[in-house]
C-alpha cells in the first residue's frame, strides 16, 4: 500500500498484524493439539474479520465461527472457502442465505429446529446443549430428540457443542458442564449419532480441554488478549494498537474549565492537547476523568468528558508535545485492552469491539501495510 493511500486516511487508526494473528493461531493450535475453529465474530473483535479470516485461511486454518448468518455471508463474499460455523442461531427466513453461503449453522433452540426441519437436506448442522450457561442450547432431554428429528429429515448432525459459563473465573463450575456435556456427547452416541466434531472449548476453556472435544474454538486469545483471571498458560501477543494524533495544543489557565460539563479544571497552567478520536470511534466514555494515553512513550492523562468524536488529554508534563504528535490509545506504550477495560468498569472484549467501523483497520503483513478496511 502506497505512502499516500495512507495519508488519505483519518489519523485515528487501528494497526492490525496479521502475522501476530496467524502466529497466536499456530500457539493455540500446539497447545490445544486440537484443530481449531477461530472465531471472528464481531468483525474478528474489532480487528477487520474478512482480513483476518483470509490471513488464517493462507495459513491453513480451515474452520471459522461467526454469531450472525450475514457474518458468514460476509466473509464468502471476501473470498473465504472454509467451513463457517453460525453460533448464536439464525431466523427462518435466513435459511437461504445459509444454504447460499454454504454456512454450518447451530442449532440449539425450538425455533432454530423448526427452521432447519423446513429446510430439509440443503443444510449440515451443530446442535447446542446447555449445560450452565442458561442462554442458548436444548436441555439435556431435549437433544436427542432433536437429533433424531434433524437425521430423519434427512439433515446431517456434524457435531454438538456447548459454551462454557465460567471458564475464565471459575474451574469448579466449569468442571460440572463439562461433565454434563459429556453425558450430552454419549447420550447422542448411544442414539446412533455419530457427532464427528464435539466443541466447548473458548479461549479460556482451553486450560480445560478433555479427550471428548474434537475441536477448541478460541476467540480474545487469537487475539492475543488473555482473559482473565484464569488463561492458559500460551505465548499470545496483541495484534492491534489503536492510534491517533494531536490534532490542536491549547495553554490553559489555572481554573479553565475543560470540555462538557467543565468535569476537569486546571490546577495550574496547563497544556491541553485535543485528538480526533471519541466514544464513537472506541473511547469509552465512562473514561472520563480515568486513565492515560500514552506519547512518545510516555503517559498522558485523560482530562475532563470524552466526547462522541474528540479527547482531551493533559500534556502539560510533556512540554515537547507537537501537533500531529501519534498518540497510542490502545497498544504499543499506550494502555492494554484490559487496562482501558478497566478504567471504564467493562472487559476486554467490549473494549476491542467497540473499536467503531469509522475507524480504518490497517492490515499489516510482512512488517507493512498491505491493506485497509475502512466504511468510507
Amino acid at each position: 500500500m502506497s505512502v499516500a493511500a495512507l495519508a488519505r486516511l483519518r489519523p485515528t487508526r487501528a494497526h492490525v498484524d496479521l502475522d501476530r494473528v496467524v502466529a497466536n493461531w499456530r500457539a493455540l493450535e500446539t497447545f490445544a493439539r486440537l484443530p481449531l475453529v477461530a472465531v471472528v465474530k464481531a468483525d474478528a473483535y474489532g480487528h477487520g474479520a474478512e482480513a483476518v479470516a483470509r490471513a488464517l485461511e493462507a495459513a491453513g486454518c480451515g474452520r471459522f465461527a461467526v454469531a450472525l448468518p450475514e457474518e458468514g455471508a460476509a466473509l464468502r463474499a471476501a473470498g473465504v472457502v472454509g467451513e463457517i460455523l453460525v453460533l448464536a442461531g439464525f431466523w427462518p427466513g435466513q435459511v437461504p442465505l445459509l444454504r447460499d453461503a454454504r454456512l454450518v449453522p447451530v442449532v440449539s433452540n425450538a425455533e432454530t429446529l423448526r427452521a432447519a426441519l423446513a429446510a430439509g437436506a440443503e443444510l449440515r448442522v451443530h446442535v447446542k446443549v446447555d449445560t450452565g450457561m442458561t442462554r442458548l442450547g436444548f436441555d439435556a432431554g431435549e437433544l436427542v430428540p432433536a437429533a433424531d428429528a434433524l437425521r430423519a429429515a434427512g439433515i446431517e448432525v456434524a457435531g454438538a457443542m456447548t459454551h462454557l459459563a465460567s471458564a475464565d473465573e471459575d474451574a469448579a463450575p466449569t468442571a460440572i458442564q463439562l461433565d454434563r456435556f459429556d453425558e450430552a456427547l454419549a447420550a447422542l452416541r448411544a442414539a446412533g449419532h455419530a457427532v464427528p466434531l464435539a466443541h466447548a472449548a473458548n479461549s479460556a476453556g482451553l486450560a480445560f480441554l478433555r479427550p471428548t472435544h474434537t475441536l477448541a474454538r478460541p476467540g480474545l486469545l487469537l487475539y492475543g488478549v488473555p482473559p482473565r483471571p484464569l488463561a492458559p498458560d500460551v505465548a499470545v501477543r496483541p495484534a492491534l494498537r489503536l492510534v491517533t494524533c494531536v490534532a490542536q495544543l491549547r495553554d490553559v489557565a489555572p481554573g479553565a474549565a475543560v470540555s462538557y460539563g467543565g468535569r476537569f479544571v486546571a490546577q495550574r497552567a496547563s497544556r491541553i492537547a485535543t485528538l480526533p478520536i471519541g466514544y464513537a470511534d472506541g473511547v469509552p466514555r465512562a473514561n472520563t476523568g480515568r486513565g492515560a494515553f500514552a506519547i512518545g512513550g510516555r503517559r498522558v492523562p485523560v482530562a475532563g468528558t470524552v466526547c462522541m468524536d474528540l479527547t482531551l488529554v493533559d500534556v502539560t508534563d510533556c512540554p515537547d508535545v507537537r501537533e500531529g504528535d501519534e498518540v497510542e490509545v490502545m497498544g504499543g506504550a499506550g494502555p492494554s485492552a484490559w487496562e482501558l477495560a478497566d478504567w471504564a468498569g467493562t472487559n476486554a472484549w467490549q473494549a476491542l469491539t467497540a473499536i467503531g467501523s469509522r475507524v480504518p483497520r490497517v492490515h499489516e503483513a510482512g512488517g507493512t501495510a498491505a491493506a485497509v478496511g475502512s466504511r468510507y
